[in-house]
């Protein structure tokens, strides 16, 4: 039997839709999609047809563009 590697016991990351994503970040939806990979830098995780956010990513996200403006 293989043993499951376990990822790092940093923070959990919380998957959260395109709507409430968008809340978090304080975007429009639309905004949202624009900055998605692959037209802008925000990584999401696609599910089947579903697309979610990791929010560790938003708030990465955000930190890194916060520090650039």
């Amino acid at each position: 039997m293989t043993a499951i590697p376990q990822g790092d016991a940093g923070p959990a990351s919380v998957l959260v839709d395109p709507r409430q994503a968008a809340d978090l970040l304080r975007v429009s939806e639309r905004t949202l999609r624009d900055l998605t990979v692959p037209h802008g830098d925000l990584p999401a995780v696609r599910i089947g047809r579903l697309v979610r956010y990791r929010t560790t990513s938003l708030t990465d996200w955000a930190q890194r563009h916060e520090a650039a403006a």
